[in-house]
């Protein structure tokens, strides 16, 4: 395919298609593209980033996700992601302070909030719970609920263990 006849709408709407189908590799490639046009583009900065983290490279997506934070701080859904990956890395108490002004968005965002905060304090049941109601919602960003989903099996097959 080549990419240099299509325009950046159309290279986010096959980045998102890759990022759907679990094509990562795609999607890194088409992302990278529009930052090469674009590095501004905080939409194409926020997705990379999640597609670093999925790849495994945390500290690649954790300096993604706090230049897309630094550029725009309300950004509720990015803010939530860099929190969760705090949490898998284990700083806690920084994640905690990425995490409070999600705790006051409406629910499923600020339920999964609050238990991610569950989880980073070792309550697994708790954070479970309120990550399965939230996810009774309807879910205004599909991928964000995927991630809970595994947050949960995460968090059960380590309690098993």
């Amino acid at each position: 395919m080549n990419l240099s006849r299509l325009d950046n709408p159309a290279l986010l709407q096959l980045a998102s298609a890759a990022i759907a189908q679990a094509r990562d590799v795609e999607a890194v490639r088409l992302l990278k593209t529009v930052l090469e046009r674009d590095p501004g583009n905080l939409h194409a900065q926020y997705l990379l980033a999640i597609q670093h983290a999925q790849l495994g490279l945390y500290e690649r997506a954790e300096e993604r996700l706090r230049a897309v934070l630094n550029a725009q701080p309300q950004f509720v859904v990015a803010r939530f992601q860099l929190a969760q990956l705090l949490v898998m890395r284990g700083t806690v108490k920084d994640a905690r302070e990425w995490l409070l002004p999600v705790l006051e968005q409406g629910a499923p965002l600020g339920a999964y909030a609050q238990g991610l905060l569950a989880a980073a304090e070792g309550d697994a049941a708790r954070a479970c719970g309120l990550i399965e109601a939230a996810l009774l919602l309807p879910q205004p960003v599909p991928v964000l609920a995927g991630d809970m989903r595994r947050l949960c099996e995460q968090l059960r097959e380590t309690a098993v263990a």
